[in-house]
């Protein structure tokens, strides 16, 4: 009985019976193999995956392209001959066959991620499994659609790994196993070498571990690889460990900036490199690609946070973002979110007095669902969203507006960039959200849109929130270069009048997003430093007097939260 393996996390390789395939006529063919493993759970109409691979050649000849390479992919991995087959093929469709003898180590990587597993042996045979980077070094150079699938699903699974990582080391350090806890540091260090946060974990590390110059060097490449990449210095909370390792001074706290105790010999200070019995064989340093968070991924936090409360399970992407809720306080009404591990992706409705998901669209064909926002009556909602795969729109965000028992979807915007982040005004007159890092408005309609502030190119906005009294908006904004060294959060009147910023932060930050209270005089930062606790601070709209800080943000106050400001059902 015919055995196909298949190995995608670093280099493709493809083996039967243990012998590898090398039959693939060209990389066309490999990149169908793929794809059809990868995305098993459902059958792909033939159009569809012509588009996706010849996506510029008329559709008569991307079937027939599809044809002969479907018949090369069968033929190079005896298909015909496999009892049960690899793949369903029929006139229509073709779907890779999950209860073929087969193995995918992708598959076998997100199994081993499921909240039902979870157990540190999975989550250790997970990443082992992760040789490196989805499809490593493989490229279609005509096929953008299939680039841009094999671009988002590296980086989902690059999370996901780094995700793993962090866990991993910070379950063994906190059960004093230092030991075993180093390769999965070592192992974040080399994927991201810009996180701060990675350096930090990795310099205790080897401190607690007894290895104190180890240490002091880490600190050294931690300061190389920020400057050469974000051209920053390290944190105060970098250097503050860093000094304290060099003084062993003492200083009690929660794990991230715990004492070290541990009377290590005066090292000389050495090569930061991985030692090697704390390197696995197999683990190499990837190369550093930019890793900056852009316009509305703390707001996409917040809903995934919300997801997996309800869902009752954590996940390895739960350590991705700040751990928002934590600090935000339960409230009776409902949250609207992407569902859950559905695809193509659908809209969820979350109840909290009932703790009831309903999954209230079916027939929704995007790529991406991001950014979901109810109407002030709660009969509508507004989000932004990406075309599938293979469509011959666009690939990028636009707007849209469906009513709450998801009928009657319409488009609202679409240009040449994409529009993101929308949030509805109290009035439910107009949706603000961000265009190519500019403010906009639009009508739910579609009708009127038009630039409210911003510049692209010189100031660069990003999360924004109406105020409940719908006259003015904030919004965070900072200098539009890759790695902004600050942010500001501003205000502006609904006409465009008055723009001003009300606060300006010190130091650069991983997220901030921006909400109002419930009677608009103040206005609410949450906000990060290095993948740390997220923090809330209160500051004036005006930009008068000094911030405070709270501890909770009521669920009211949340983009995809209704009914908001304490309105009842």
């Amino acid at each position: 009985m015919a055995h196909l393996s298949l190995s995608l996390l670093g280099p493709f390789q493809a083996a039967l019976d243990g012998n590898p395939v090398t039959a693939f006529e060209s990389d066309k063919v490999r990149a169908l193999l793929a794809y059809l493993a990868v995305e098993a759970d459902r059958p792909h109409r033939r159009d569809k995956l012509a588009g996706l691979l010849w996506p510029e050649r008329p559709n008569r000849d991307a079937r027939s392209n599809l044809r002969y390479a479907l018949y090369n992919l069968r033929q190079a991995i005896g298909d015909r001959q496999a009892t049960p087959p690899f793949l369903h093929v029929s006139r229509q469709t073709i779907q890779f066959n999950g209860d073929s003898e087969s193995w995918v180590d992708v598959m076998a990587f997100t199994n081993r991620l499921e909240p039902s597993r979870r157990t540190d042996g999975d989550l250790e045979e997970a990443i082992d499994l992760y040789r490196g980077e989805f499809l490593e070094g493989f490229y279609v150079g005509d096929s953008a659609p299939f680039e841009e699938w094999v671009l988002f699903k590296r980086e989902q699974l690059r999370r996901q790994a780094m995700s793993t990582l962090r866990h991993l080391a910070t379950t063994y350090e906190e059960r004093r196993q230092y030991g075993r806890a180093l390769p999965y540091a070592w192992r974040r260090v080399e994927l991201e070498p810009w996180q701060e946060q990675a350096h930090r974990q990795l310099m205790r590390l080897l401190a607690l571990d007894g290895q104190r110059g180890a240490a002091l060097a880490q600190y050294e490449a931690c300061r190389r690889a920020l400057a050469e990449e974000l051209s920053v210095e390290p944190a105060e909370e970098t250097t503050r460990l860093y000094e304290q390792i060099r003084h062993r001074e003492p200083r009690p706290g929660r794990i991230e900036d715990q004492t070290i105790t541990h009377e290590a010999s005066e090292a000389e200070v050495t090569s930061p490199s991985p030692p090697a019995q704390h390197r696995p064989s197999g683990w190499r340093t990837v190369g550093v690609r930019l890793a900056l968070i852009g316009s509305g991924v703390l707001l996409l936090a917040v809903a995934i946070m919300q997801a997996l409360m309800f869902f009752g399970t954590a996940t390895p992407e739960r350590a991705m973002v700040p751990p928002l809720e934590d600090i935000v306080a339960p409230s009776v009404g409902k949250f609207v979110l992407p569902c859950k591990d559905v695809t193509p992706p659908q809209i969820c409705v979350y109840e909290t007095h009932t703790d009831q998901l309903t999954q209230v669209t079916d027939d929704l064909e995007f790529e991406e669902i991001d950014s979901l926002s109810w109407s002030p009556d709660g009969q509508q909602i507004v989000f932004d969203a990406a075309p599938a795969l293979g469509s011959t729109q666009p690939c990028r965000h636009s707007l849209y507006v469906i009513n709450a028992d998801g009928s009657n979807l319409r488009q609202i915007t679409g240009s040449d960039t994409s529009d993101l982040i929308p949030d509805w005004s109290s009035d439910g007159e107009w949706i603000a959200f961000n265009r190519d890092q500019e403010l906009w408005l639009v009508h739910p309609d579609g009708s009127e849109p038009h630039r409210l502030f911003g510049k692209a190119g010189e100031l660069c906005g990003g999360e924004l929130k109406w105020a409940p009294n719908g006259q003015q908006i904030a919004f965070v904004g900072h200098e539009c270069t890759p790695a902004p060294r600050t942010r500001e959060i501003w205000v502006i009147n609904c006409d465009g009048t008055d723009p001003r910023v009300v606060h300006s932060f010190e130091r650069r930050l991983d997220h901030v997003d921006v909400f109002w209270n419930h009677d608009g005089r103040e206005i609410i930062c949450a906000y990060a430093y290095d993948g740390g606790e997220t923090r809330l601070m209160v500051i004036n709209p005006d930009g008068i007097g000094e911030p405070q800080f709270i501890d909770t943000l009521p669920s009211q106050w949340l983009h995809n939260y209704w009914p908001q400001w304490g309105r009842e059902e």
